[in-house]
C-alpha cells in the first residue's frame, strides 16, 4: 500500500509538471515528417513516418525518463523529505519501488499517448494498420523501464546533472558496445578487447530492444525474440532497483 501511495505521488508530481505536453510536440513531429518531409521522399512517406514516429518517441520519453528520474530520489535528500518519508516508516525498497513505478507509468502513459498519435498518423498515410509498430513500442517501452530503474539507481548515487550525463553515456554505450567489440578486436590490443568484452557483457546491450529498422522494413521480429527482449530488460530494471535500495540503506537516514 506504501508503495501504491508513493507511485500515485510520483504520477502526480509528473502530472502537475505538465509533462504530458510531450504528446503535443510529439504529435506536431509525426504530422511535419509526414506530410512536409515524406511527399520529398520519393515514396518512402510510409518508412519516414513510422521512422520519425518511433525515433521521436523514444527519443522524448528517454529525455524525460532521465531528467525527471536522476532527481527523483536526489531532490528527497536535497530537501531532506526523504527524513519524514523513511520515518513512517517506509523502507528503502518501498521508496525506490514507488518511484519507479510512479515513474514507469507516467512515461508508459506518454508511450500510449503518443503511440495513438503515430497510429492515426500512419492510418491516415497508408490506409493501413501495421502491426510490426506495436512490437517496436513494446520493446521501446521495455527500453524506457530499463533506463528509468537505471536513472533512479543514479538518483542515489550523484547530483541530477551527473546521473543524467551518466545515464546519458550508458545509453549510448548501450547502443554500440557490439560495434565497439568488434572494433576492438579488429583493431586494438589484448587489453583493449578484454575490456570491451567486459562492458559488452556487463552493462546493458540496449540494441537487443531496438527493432525499429525491422519494423519499417516489414521484417517479422518472432514472438520468441520478444519475450527474451523484455525478460532481458526487466532483469537489468530489477538489478539496478536492487543496486539504489542497497545504497539509499547505507546512508542511514533515520
Amino acid at each position: 500500500m506504501k508503495t501504491i501511495v508513493l507511485a500515485q505521488n510520483t504520477f502526480r508530481e509528473g502530472v502537475r509538471d505538465k509533462i504530458f505536453l510531450a504528446v503535443v510536440v510529439f504529435g506536431v513531429l509525426v504530422l511535419v515528417s509526414s506530410f512536409v518531409i515524406g511527399p520529398l521522399s520519393l515514396g518512402e512517406q510510409t518508412r519516414i513516418t513510422q521512422d520519425v514516429g518511433l525515433a521521436s518517441m523514444s527519443a522524448l520519453c528517454f529525455l524525460i525518463a532521465i531528467l525527471i528520474g536522476t532527481g527523483i530520489v536526489f531532490k528527497e535528500i536535497e530537501r531532506k523529505t526523504i527524513y519524514t518519508v523513511l520515518s513512517k516508516p517506509v523502507s528503502g525498497w518501498e521508496l525506490i519501488l514507488g518511484k519507479f513505478l510512479g515513474l514507469t507509468v507516467m512515461v508508459g502513459a506518454l508511450t500510449l499517448g503518443m503511440s495513438a498519435v503515430l497510429l492515426t498518423v500512419n492510418w491516415i498515410v497508408t490506409h493501413q494498420f501495421h502491426p510490426g509498430i506495436l512490437i517496436a513500442i513494446l520493446l521501446i517501452w521495455m527500453e524506457l523501464i530499463l533506463l528509468i530503474a537505471l536513472s533512479i539507481l543514479m538518483s542515489t548515487l550523484c547530483s541530477p546533472i551527473l546521473g543524467a550525463i551518466f545515464t546519458l553515456i550508458l545509453y549510448v554505450i548501450g547502443h554500440t558496445s557490439g560495434d565497439l567489440k568488434e572494433l576492438a578486436v579488429r583493431f586494438g590490443s589484448p587489453s583493449v578487447g578484454i575490456f570491451s568484452k567486459i562492458v559488452y557483457y556487463t552493462l546493458p546491450n540496449l540494441e537487443y530492444l531496438n527493432v525499429r529498422g525491422k519494423v519499417i522494413h516489414g521484417v517479422e521480429v518472432e514472438v520468441s525474440y520478444v519475450v527474451f527482449a523484455c525478460a532481458y530488460a526487466l532483469l537489468y530494471a530489477l538489478v539496478f532497483l536492487t543496486l539504489a535500495t542497497l545504497v539509499l540503506d547505507r546512508k542511514e537516514f533515520k
